[in-house]
Order: C-alpha cells, then structure tokens, then sequence
C-alpha cells in the first residue's frame, strides 16, 4: 500500500468529491489506454511529466501493470515524498526544476534544449494531464520538443489541454493568473505539436463518459526529431 497525505493531492474539490485518487488515476489510465488502442500498459515503459501523486496511487494500490513508470514533478515535496514511500522497484520519481509562474517560479527557463532528468531513456507512453492547461505557447513547443527526444518510434504522447473553438490561437482563461488555465484554439495548438516534432492522431472532448479529463490530443512521433 502507498498511503499518500491529503496535502499532496493537487486535484480539484470536484475531482476529488468523485472518488478516491487512485480510482480516478485509474479510470485516466484506462481511458488513455483505449485512446492508444492497447488493451493495457503491460511491458510497457511510460514517461509521466506533470506527475503529481494520483499515477504512482493508482499504479500501486491498483495494481496496475506496467514495465517502468517515470513520474517528473516541479514541486519539491511530491517527489520527495514519492522517492521516499514507494517501494514499488517499477517506479521513480525525478525532480524537474524549470520555471513556472504558478508552481515553480524560481526554477530555470524552459527551452527547446533543456535537458529532461532521465538520461537518455526512451518511453512507449509519455503523458501529461493537466499539464499543458498550464502553459504559455512558448513553453508548451519546448516542452513538447524536450519530450519528443524521449519518445521510442512506435510510441505515443497522450495529453490533455483546454481547447475552444475561434481564431484566438491562445488566451488566458484568468488573464489576471496567467497559466492558471491557458486556452487553446486547435489549430495553434496543432501547429505547436507539429513543430515540436509530432503528430496529431486524434481529439476528443472534455469529461468523456464523466471520467475527470480536459480536451485531449494523442500524438504519434513524426518522422523528424528534433536536435
């Protein structure tokens, strides 16, 4: 068992009205999996950046199978608390000290060629939920591009994001908290992916059949990875 303190869990009241977290880390991982077409994430090795606690919940309380799962978080004490208390030998924790307005504002900027703390490990699943809704464009194409550089051919990037319709390309939901909620206009934000060295496979909507997940994008890597 992985007992996690209440404090650590950064999902929403109404999320966490829903369920115990390692029920709703379930049920996303069940719906990113029948997103990529696969049955489950057995002898697979997944990549989870932006990990917060739920994952790593649900992995071990669940019994999820899997190969290896990497969770990367900006905040000090998820991944002091996660290296600590979970036993389970398929799971790590890293901390990634890049700059974010919000959660981490005295880390380092974000770039293109930001190192990501996982050597050079390549992943058949990279995720990130609730991730880009945090992102200005600029950060949301190097993220994307750090992360291409880890992805095997035949892999997949599952994300979710905050999508509407219009010509705006991006705005701030809050524009008094910026990266409180940054919104996206398909067509931006498929330019950003496709410049960050991936491909758009599908879009589905928010909340699909009541599971707690934004508009999400699954990627495949294209042909050309960045430098």
């Amino acid at each position: 068992m992985l007992i996690v303190p209440a404090r650590l869990n950064r999902n929403s009241p109404d999320v966490q009205q829903m369920a115990p977290p390692a029920d709703t880390g379930l049920w996303l991982i069940e719906y990113m999996c029948e997103r990529i077409g696969i049955a489950n994430l057995t002898g697979l090795d997944v990549l989870d950046l932006g990990c917060g606690v739920r994952f790593a919940d649900a992995i071990v309380n669940r019994a999820i199978a899997l190969n290896s799962y990497v969770g990367i978080e900006v905040e000090r004490e998820i991944v002091d608390f996660l290296t600590d208390n979970c036993t389970d030998p398929r799971l790590s924790f890293v901390h990634f000290d890049v700059r974010h307005s919000i959660y981490n504002p005295g880390g380092r900027k974000l770039r293109d060629d930001t190192v990501l703390p996982v050597n050079q490990n390549m992943f058949d699943v990279i995720c990130m939920f609730s991730v880009i809704t945090h992102q200005i464009p600029e950060d949301a194409r190097a993220l994307l591009t750090v992360l291409r550089r880890h992805v095997r051919d035949s892999g997949r990037l599952f994300f979710s994001a905050t999508v509407e319709e219009g010509d705006f390309g991006y705005r701030e939901m809050f524009p008094e908290t910026p990266t409180a909620n940054s919104v996206y206009t398909l067509a931006l934000l498929t330019q950003i992916v496709e410049a960050a060295g991936w491909r758009i496979l599908s879009v589905a909507g928010q909340h699909p059949r009541g599971i707690p997940i934004q508009d999400s994008i699954l990627c495949e890597p294209a042909l050309c990875r960045p430098a």
